[in-house]
This record gives C-alpha cells, structure tokens and sequence, in this order.
C-alpha cells in the first residue's frame, strides 16, 4: 500500500511484522515514519478484519513487571481474550507480558510433563503455561508464583475461565518457593533476562530426575557454549546436571535469541 507513497529509505524502516494479540495489534513504527501511521493502520485492518486496537510501541520491556509501553494509533480497549491450544487467556498488553510468539514452546513443555507430576511455574504472569499444562497434562499438581498484582488477577480469572485445577501464590519467588512443601517433578523458569539470579532456591525443591526448563538470553555466537555455561551455573549451587536439550525460542535482538536449556537433574 506504501509503494510509489513512501521513499525506498522509508520503505525500509517500516517494520513488516508485527503480533496479533486475541484483536489487539501491538506494532513497531518508528518516529521517522511516523507521518504514515494512518496508512499502516489502513492495511492492518484490512487484512485482519477482527483487529478492535492497534498499540503501537514507545518503549521496551522494562521494570519489575517487565511490561513494555505503548501509545493507541486505533480502537480503545486494550483488553482482549487470546485462544490458545484449547485455551482462552484474558490479557491486557498494556498492564501483563503476554507474548503469543511462545506459544509453540508452551505446547512444547506440556507434551512432556507426566500424569503423576508436580509441576511448579516461576514467574507465571497470567498463566499460560501452567493453563496449558494443567489442561493437557493432568499432571498431580500444579503450582504458579506470580510478583505483578495485575497478571495474578488475570491469572486467577483465566485459571477459572479454563476450568483447570492451579494453586497460584502471588509475591516474589524468593519468598513463596521457600516456603513451599515438598520437591518438584519439574520447574519452569520462563523469565530469561532473570532466571540466572534465581537458582540458588532450586536446591531444595529438586530431587534426582526432576527436570528444569531454564530461560535465557544469549548472542547466537555463543550457543555453542549455553550447555556448559548451565551446568556450572547449576553446579555452583550444588546441583549436578545433564543438558537433554537447548532450544532457540524467539529472537530478542540483532543476533540475540532466547534459549531454553530442558535439565535433567542427576
């Protein structure tokens, strides 16, 4: 729709991707292309005759909530339900992460968790994964520790929108997993900028044959190096590890993508 409007410069900063959230939109336009708003907006509606709002990015996943900022180009509720797997999910991109990219990771990690399992999900935000598993699994049981006030809210109500059977806490990890009963079978860390300062509280929730799904950062240059960089990390903290699986899950940055290491804990 832009050819013959917009330069060939300004063709090429104008982002060709962007996320369908249920029927928000959250988009990258950047300021020197801005003036053509309108016309990104026209030919997002057009192919996505669903789409109620479209969100455009002004600034990056940031804070303790980790939630990125956006302005509205289109539409006014920011509230949407996504469906996923068999399961619906009322999000606000606004106020929770949410990222429909992971969404074949979630399958992914449901697939190998067992009947008899006691699952726990760290930094659970409104529930996808420990939804899914709960859902498709039937594991024994499932726990979610959520921080942000607003995601443990959604999640309750996605949690009894889905009909599914899920403990959640809401607070700091570093305080609730402590203070939780018993081992786990397996444990998710999907929070990659973080997880790394968190795996001191595994040691005592853990036991031979549990299995951690550690999330992280790394430059694609360095893959090649996460398996061992893992097992130290895990070492330090007196866990002896096997690495059954290294995973690139989505891209972060130029050359930067996100990992998940699957651990067997020997």
């Amino acid at each position: 729709m832009l050819k013959g409007v917009a330069s060939e410069k300004e063709l090429n900063l104008i982002r060709r991707s962007f996320e369908v959230v249920g029927d928000v939109v959250l988009i990258e336009i950047p300021d020197e292309v801005m003036h053509y708003k309108d016309k990104i907006v026209e030919a997002i509606l057009k192919r996505h005759k669903h789409v109620k709002t479209i969100l455009r990015k002004i600034g990056e996943v940031s804070g303790e909530f980790r939630v990125a900022k956006y302005e509205i180009l289109y539409g006014d509720r920011t509230e949407t339900i996504v469906k996923e797997h068999g399961c619906r999910f009322l999000v606000d991109p606004t106020k929770v992460y949410y990222s429909v990219k992971l969404s074949g990771e979630r399958e992914r990690i449901a697939k190998l968790v067992g009947k008899e399992e006691r699952v726990l999900v760290m930094f659970a935000g409104v529930g996808p994964y420990p939804i899914i598993i709960a859902k498709h699994a039937k594991p024994k049981e499932v726990v979610a520790v959520e921080l942000n006030p607003i995601a443990v809210e959604y999640l309750k109500k996605n949690v009894e929108m889905n009909k599914v059977d899920v403990k959640v806490f809401e607070g700091d990890v570093r305080d609730v997993v402590p203070k939780l009963e018993g081992e786990f079978d397996r444990i998710l860390m999907p929070a990659p900028h973080s997880a790394e300062n968190f795996v001191y509280l595994l040691p005592e929730k853990v036991k031979s044959g549990s299995f951690v799904h550690y999330y992280t950062f790394e430059s694609e240059n360095k893959e090649g190096e996460l398996p061992l960089k893992v097992k130290k990390l895990f070492a330090d903290y007196g866990m002896l590890v096997e690495v059954k699986k290294v995973r690139k899950c989505g891209s972060f940055a130029p050359y930067v993508n996100r990992y998940v290491i699957d651990l067997e804990i020997q």
